[in-house]
Parts: C-alpha cells; sequence; structure tokens
C-alpha cells in the first residue's frame, strides 16, 4: 500500500511538473496609454532619458508622444483632453489658465533657464546699453520679452529706444545667424552655435534672472482626477529620468542628442544652462517659491494686455502627484 500512495504521488508531481510547463506564461498587465506633448528642450532631457531607458515602460505606461514645434502649442490639445500631460513653460500655462481658469495644473518642475535663454549680439555690441537704435529681435507677449525688457530696464533703457520686431525663437536665432539683426533674444541651440561660430555673443541671460523662465509639466485638472495612477507613474519615471542624468551625463548627452538632433558634444555645454529638478526640489519649489516667481510673468503679461486677466498663481501648482 505504502509503494502505491508514493507512485500516486509520484505520478501527480509529474502530472502538475509537466501542466506548469506546458500552460500558457500568466500575461503582463496591459500597458496604460499616457499622450504626452513635447518640443526639443534641454530642459526636458530627463524626459528623453527616461523614455529611451524604458523608464516609462517600467512603471506599466504606454508612452504615447507628440512633438510640437513650441512649447505653448501642446496646451491647447491638452485642454481638449487629447494628450494627457504636456512638456511646457509656466509662461504658457498663465496665457492659457487666463481664458480657461482652472483647467490646467502645473504637477512638475523640469528645470529653470539658467542661460538656455538668452540676447545674442553682434561683436561690436559690447553691453544691453549698446542696443539703443538696433534691430532687435523678440516674441511679444512672451517669456522671451520680458526677458528683454529686464535687460533694459537693468542698462536705463526701454523699448522706445530700440526697433523692437517680432519673432519665435527659432526664427530670431536663424536671422541673427544670417547677419539680419543687431541682437536677437532667444535659446538654445542658437545660444551655443552662434557662439561656437563667433558671429555673436550673449550679453545678457536668464541666468541674470533666476527662475524668471520655468520649465513645467502641466496637465489638465479633470483629465489628471481621472488618470492619478498613470500620473503618478509618469512623474516616478520622470525622477528617475532625472537621477540617470545627474548620474551619467556622458551616456546622457548621447541620449538626448538624438532627441534634440544635437551632437553629444554639442549637449554637454547645454546642460550647463539649465537647473534641472528633481523630486525634492519640486516638493521644494512647488510649495511656494514657484507660484511666487511666476507672479511676475503673470502681472507682466496683464500689463502687456496679453491676458485679460491677473492670473492667481497660488492655485496654478500641485505637489500632491508628487507626494
Amino acid at each position: 500500500m505504502t509503494k502505491t500512495i508514493k507512485l500516486t504521488c509520484l505520478l501527480s508531481a509529474i502530472v502538475a511538473a509537466l501542466f506548469a510547463l506546458t500552460a500558457p506564461l500568466r500575461a503582463a498587465p496591459p500597458l496604460k496609454p499616457y499622450k504626452v506633448g513635447y518640443n526639443a528642450w534641454i530642459g526636458s532631457i530627463a524626459f528623453f532619458v527616461a523614455e529611451q531607458k524604458g523608464f516609462f515602460k517600467d512603471e506599466g505606461l504606454d508612452l504615447q508622444k507628440k512633438s510640437f514645434s513650441s512649447p505653448g502649442d501642446p496646451l491647447k490639445p491638452l485642454l481638449s483632453g487629447d494628450l494627457d500631460a504636456a512638456l511646457s513653460t509656466a509662461d504658457s500655462v498663465l496665457t492659457v489658465v487666463d481664458k480657461a481658469p482652472g483647467q490646467l495644473k502645473v504637477v512638475y518642475l523640469t528645470d529653470t533657464s539658467a542661460g538656455a535663454d538668452a540676447i545674442l549680439a553682434k561683436k561690436s555690441i559690447n553691453s544691453v546699453k549698446d542696443l539703443k537704435g538696433k534691430k532687435v529681435a523678440a516674441t511679444l507677449g512672451q517669456c522671451n520679452q520680458l526677458l528683454l525688457d529686464k535687460a533694459l530696464e537693468k542698462a536705463g533703457l526701454s523699448e522706445k529706444d530700440i526697433q523692437l520686431v517680432n519673432m519665435n525663437p527659432d526664427d530670431a536665432g536663424a536671422a541673427f545667424a544670417a547677419g539680419q539683426l543687431d541682437a536677437a533674444v532667444t535659446w538654445e541651440p542658437w545660444i551655443t552655435k552662434v557662439s561656437g561660430e563667433k558671429t555673436g555673443h550673449v550679453i545678457f541671460s536668464s541666468k541674470d534672472t533666476p527662475n524668471l523662465i520655468l520649465d513645467v509639466l502641466a496637465v489638465n485638472s479633470k483629465g489628471a482626477a481621472k488618470k492619478t495612477a498613470e500620473t503618478r507613474a509618469f512623474l516616478r519615471a520622470l525622477n528617475r529620468g532625472y537621477d540617470f542624468v545627474q548620474a551619467h551625463r556622458d551616456e546622457t548627452a548621447a541620449l538626448a542628442g538624438k532627441a534634440l538632433e544635437q551632437k553629444a558634444d554639442e549637449v554637454k555645454p547645454m546642460l550647463d544652462k539649465v537647473n534641472l529638478y528633481g523630486k525634492s526640489k519640486n516638493l521644494e519649489l512647488l510649495a511656494g517659491p514657484a507660484a511666487d516667481a511666476s507672479k511676475l510673468v503673470a502681472k507682466f503679461f496683464k500689463d502687456q494686455k496679453v491676458n485679460d486677466t491677473l492670473v492667481d498663481t497660488t492655485t496654478l501648482f500641485d505637489a500632491s502627484y508628487l507626494k
């Protein structure tokens, strides 16, 4: 009887083992789609790295990214629900919530420009004071006009003292490189490109105006409330991207170069012109300082009649998805 029991147990174990080997593997849970709009900006480097290293997939997300030409462009589809999040700028968000109060929230700060936005000038122009009577391009109603105004103010000048031309940052950089302007308010990669070719130099930059130009991740308030888990997962992956950038600068430059269409050696100097933010700094800034810094921009937009209202920045920033 004992031998029979042992044989039965052995056969049962063999059958169970064979079943385990032949049974289909349990399918992994499907990835959750998460649609993100972005533009090619050095400050979004943690996003580019996280995507290429598979961090979003690790967090259970099917990242569906869409490229736009400027940081304000993804905000309209974000409002309509066609995107779940948008890498943009605080000033761009301010112009949108003026007409759609409460509909967008800033849940993360990717970086602040610290030299990645600047006034390029001809070699013969030594300082901002020398811009008097010169042809200068800036994007009217955007943060780089405010950067120009701050530079002029410090030099004892105003917009009335220059020939101001309205151009977006990329067009301004290209026009300056082509010799069509005396000076231009532009951004990377034009700053590095022009400086490298020695056709011009920087006479004022965002490094002189800390936290004036903040780059952010914005979400649709109602949409994010329905996708709380996905938004938190996205931020976890983004923070992993930030940590990787801090630890692996050379590999980061190579990875980001693909997204920015720049060589790795061209990406490295750009990194020195942004202050990147991770989780701890975000929790600090989202608690109040970011709103305080954005008040100046909100007032500028109201004074320039870009916005109809003085946007209340204290309700714009939300750290809850990080906690």
